[in-house]
């Protein structure tokens, strides 16, 4: 083989850099993630003094257009008012949590520690759900091989319809970058249900 034959790691990998992080975090480097090279974003060590001060300004602002009181203050709110301000959505809604009846944690299902590494929701996010969402019937993922499916049973059944409604939900209503990106949620979800 000649030389100019053999690719270097750095050449092989693409790179997916976007301008800067996301509110709430700064960029730290770089990490490669799923073969591509991505922005290292990591949250804000601290938060600047007067911060508070500063909620409590917006949150008057805010009240005061919306015409509630700080008692009829919601999770809604948090991110509007995170919108409205430089400060993160998690440090807006701590400080509230305390003042505001309205304002309550995040749902596992909705954080990181509900959510399934490789796709889906693990049984504490499918529980914190269902908490929120009485009457639903939401279940974890049906990860049995399709071959060791017994046909027509409720799990064939289930597996059938969520691979149906995620293609199409992939065809119609993502991005080409987030239909062809193997780490996005969507993705990992198809892989799990064995649905490609």
């Amino acid at each position: 083989m000649r030389a100019s034959e053999f690719v270097t790691e750095a050449q092989a990998v693409k790179q997916r850099l976007d301008p800067k992080c996301w509110k709430g975090k700064h960029k730290e480097g770089t990490k490669i993630k799923g073969g591509i090279r991505v922005n290292n974003c990591v949250p804000n060590e601290s938060v600047a003094e007067g911060s508070v001060k500063d909620i409590n300004d917006i949150v008057e602002k805010y009240c005061a257009q919306q015409g509630i009181t700080r008692n009829d203050l919601t999770n809604y709110d948090v991110k509007q008012l995170s919108k409205l301000s430089s400060l993160p959505t998690y440090y807006i809604r701590d400080q509230l949590i305390k003042t505001s009846p309205g304002v309550t944690e995040t749902a596992a299902w909705q954080k990181k520690s509900g959510k399934n590494k490789n796709g889906g929701l693990n049984k504490k996010g499918v529980a914190s759900y269902r908490k929120e969402h009485p009457g639903s019937k939401l279940q974890t993922a049906v990860t049995t091989k399709p071959s060791k499916l017994k046909p027509g049973s409720k799990s064939a059944k289930r597996r059938k319809s969520f691979c149906a409604r995620m293609k199409g939900m992939k065809k119609h209503n993502t991005s080409a970058k987030t239909a062809h990106d193997p780490d996005s949620r969507i993705n990992k979800s198809l892989r799990k249900w064995n649905c490609e």
